[in-house]
């Protein structure tokens, strides 16, 4: 039922192990680095599901594409 979709990465916090994605609308969307994410970097393009955790939205299964 998840589909994919398409962004950006635009903020990468290595201290708080966070990170932001704004998707092809526009919506900013979270998530939380990991040791798979190991060549992210600011501006990559991305791809990656949306799941609902207990503080909104999230990023999740991101690859980059």
């Amino acid at each position: 039922m998840n589909s994919f979709r398409k962004g950006q990465i635009v903020d990468l916090d290595f201290n708080s192990s966070l990170g932001t994605i704004i998707d092809e609308n526009g919506q900013d969307i979270p998530f939380e680095l990991n040791d798979r994410l190991t060549d992210i970097a600011i501006n990559a393009e991305v791809v990656f599901q949306i799941e609902l955790s207990q503080k909104g939205l999230r990023a999740v299964e991101i690859a980059v594409s």
